[in-house]
């Protein structure tokens, strides 16, 4: 049998500085940039000369001022803020009309104009600004449920923000959308000041009506043999508040029709491919407490008749269909499906087989409620492992490689198991010697390299 060899880096993004491991703290290692190059610079002008920055001319010749013009709200500073251009820096004329670019989209500019002046020392580069009316205040009138803060914060409106229809409009679908989210369905918003030229406020009128809550939720035509009531409510987000009156429990139109589609959802996976889902919402008198009915038409569920297996060579069918959770007769369930899928990518990983390919392949019977299930594997190659590289951030330290190496469970030559990869970098992970923060990417990973694939990829030179 013909045995491919595969590179694995380890790689340890940051060492922790934690007391006690008597190799100090390594410093962060930031990507390797490019050195900067700059072209030679053209003779100086007799005298200094403003031109329209229509051409690169002056690309590579050192930035030794930046000027801004025309601003009258907006500061220097926050328009400099959008600015990749800066001192000390080679001109470069896609780079300032990126940054022209970038100012359009601050929606704060209806205007840009750049010129360039070449001095003795280099060159001036000016941003000539023409801004958008800003708003000066504003102002939410008729609210009592939701407060003047909560509204600031759903709109993100502020003196200072651009003054358009766009932005306007936005900010009143955001506050009908906040008030539908805190059980206010038949809020009205008017937008008093704002749309007309020479506006400088900002004015909202918000026709707030009732409050409206969820009473309770009720499931009707559900098995209750197969699908509870109980199981069914985590499923949804729909539901009566804590102690009724006073937590959560706020009616959304768009959150009920979300949840209609979610126990259509659960019910397919479970094998209810005809299953329906409608609602009905009764209020009571007063029309503040909303009493919702899922009303459940769940049809056959699908039972899998034929499950086969085509493609495998190296483990007989009966073997993999014995490891499987999912058997012929057995009612279709998504979920059982995926894990079978990933219990034979890791079977075949296991014997280093790791880029096996499984497709699930679902199909419907005529007969009523009953489909087949094939497994189609396509095994590809054997691989052992190759060469293993460490990369540690910071200063070489052959100790530290030495605990890297003594936490992995496979050497050069053995073949590779998927499951031992995987429990080698939880080793690493929970070493507590390297940083683990997954949330922030920052997380020791083994990375498996094809130096086969990486040859055939690479260009030609």
């Amino acid at each position: 049998m013909k045995f491919h060899f595969l590179l694995f880096t380890i790689l340890i993004i940051h060492v922790a500085t934690r007391p006690g491991l008597g190799q100090g703290q390594f410093p962060a290692v930031n990507s390797p940039l490019a050195p900067a190059t700059f072209t030679s610079s053209p003779p100086i002008a007799p005298a200094p000369e403003k031109i329209s920055l229509a051409d690169d001319k002056y690309d590579g010749i050192p930035i030794v001022d930046i000027e801004i013009t025309g601003n009258r709200h907006l500061t220097t500073n926050k328009i400099l803020s959008f600015l990749t251009t800066s001192t000390n820096r080679a001109f470069n004329s896609q780079v300032v009309q990126s940054d022209v670019k970038r100012l359009y989209r601050s929606g704060l500019i209806r205007n840009v104009r750049t010129f360039t002046k070449r001095v003795p020392e280099g060159i001036v580069v000016t941003f000539e600004i023409f801004e958008r009316p800003t708003i000066e205040q504003v102002l939410y009138l008729g609210n009592r449920g939701i407060s003047d803060k909560q509204l600031q914060k759903a709109t993100n409106l502020e003196p200072g923000t651009a003054l358009n229809t766009y932005v306007l409009d936005d900010a009143r679908r955001k506050i009908i959308d906040f008030y539908q989210s805190k059980g206010y369905p038949k809020v009205r918003v008017n937008l008093m000041e704002g749309s007309k030229p020479g506006d400088r406020r900002a004015v909202f009128y918000i026709s707030e009506g009732h409050r409206e809550r969820i009473y309770q939720v009720n499931f009707i035509g559900n098995n209750p043999a197969l699908v509870s009531k109980g199981r069914l409510k985590t499923q949804i987000k729909s539901k009566p508040g804590y102690l009724r009156y006073f937590f959560g429990g706020n009616v959304s139109r768009d959150v009920i029709e979300e949840d209609i589609q979610r126990l259509t959802a659960y019910y397919r996976n479970l094998g209810y491919f005809q299953a329906r889902v409608a609602r009905e919402l009764i209020y009571d008198d007063s029309g503040r407490w909303l009493t919702i009915n899922f009303i459940i038409d769940e049809g056959p569920r699908y039972v899998v008749r034929d499950l086969n297996i085509v493609g495998n060579t190296l483990f007989k069918k009966e073997a993999l269909q014995d490891k499987l959770k999912l058997h012929s007769g057995d009612y279709f369930n998504l979920e059982m499906m995926k894990k079978d899928v990933a219990l034979l990518k890791d079977l075949y990983g296991s014997q280093g087989f790791i880029y096996t390919a499984i497709k699930a392949d679902p199909r419907f019977r005529e007969e009523p409620g009953e489909l087949d299930l094939s497994y189609e594997i396509q095994e590809g190659e054997q691989f052992r492992v190759g060469k293993i590289n460490i990369n540690i951030a910071g200063d070489p330290d052959h100790t530290r490689q030495d605990v890297v190496l003594n936490r992995l469970s496979m050497r050069p030559g053995d073949v590779i198991d998927l499951r031992e990869i995987r429990e080698s970098e939880r080793r690493l992970k929970h070493s507590q010697l390297f940083e683990n923060n997954p949330a922030q990417g920052i997380s020791p990973k083994i990375i498996i390299q094809n130096p086969e694939m990486q040859r055939r990829n690479s260009p030609a030179p």
